[in-house]
Formats: C-alpha cells, structure tokens, sequence
C-alpha cells in the first residue's frame, strides 16, 4: 500500500508510526485500526501497483457491521470464557461484542506485546517509548 502524507516534507519525516520519504510511505500491511486513523487525519491510502498482489488484499477492507452478522457469528467473536446467556438476543450479542477491547496495533504504545513506539524529535533524537516511560534514547548525529 501507499500512503501519501497530507503535509508532505522532502526527506524522511516519521508520523503515527509509520516512515515517510518525501512525503510519501510504502507499506505491506496496516492494522484496520491504524489504517481508520490514517483516514481520518487525511492520509490516502491506495494500492501500490509495485507491491506483491497478497499484500493489496488488506487495502480498504470495510469495518465490520456487527447488526448484519447473524447470532451464530456474533456468538464467535465472543471469548469462550464470556459470560453468555443462552436465550440472549441479537441486540445483547451486539452490546457484547461491541463493548470487547480491540486488538492492540503492533508497535503502539503501551500495547503490552514487549515492542516500543518511537518518536523522532526535530532535533533527530529518536525515543523509545513503553506506555508513559522513555526507555532508550538516541541522539542525534552530529
């Protein structure tokens, strides 16, 4: 996928966690979630014609509209362990669904799956970040 910055910069420039250069980032794969924050902060995200076809499959994929999935497929998304009336209804199957977390976004911060959010500082310092603590920093090179 490409995503092209709405306030692109020559040179490298490091926003929501993802790298530009010259404005513009080339990637694999995005997360629905950051994918949505892309959007709505102005990013376009289009498919990349030099990007393998697997890859392309992520691109745009709609979020899910939890009133058309049937009880059967909202009782999957449900943990094993949830606390599920058997008589429950559709619309308490979709509270239910709707009110579990969502998946952390890899790399993100505090998502408790051991990696580091970075952050670049004018000055080219780089930061490594763990919910609310800086745990490495880089300075910049002279």
């Amino acid at each position: 996928m490409r995503i092209t910055h709405p306030r692109p910069q020559l040179g490298r420039q490091r926003d929501l966690g993802i790298e530009f250069r010259d404005g513009v980032a080339v990637v694999d794969e995005l997360h629905p979630e950051r994918e949505l924050a892309l959007r709505q902060h102005g990013y376009l995200i289009e498919a990349d014609p030099e990007v393998a076809q697997p890859y392309q499959a992520g691109l745009g994929e709609p979020i899910i509209d939890l009133e058309t999935l049937t009880k059967a497929e909202l009782r999957g998304m449900l943990p094993e362990d949830a606390d599920v009336p058997t008589k429950a209804s559709h619309a308490e199957l979709v509270q239910l669904v709707s009110e579990l977390p969502a998946d952390p976004i890899p790399g993100s911060i505090a998502n408790g799956d051991g990696s580091y959010a970075t952050v670049e500082f004018s000055d080219g310092a780089v930061a490594e970040v763990n919910g609310e603590q800086i745990v490495n920093v880089t300075e910049p090179k002279a």
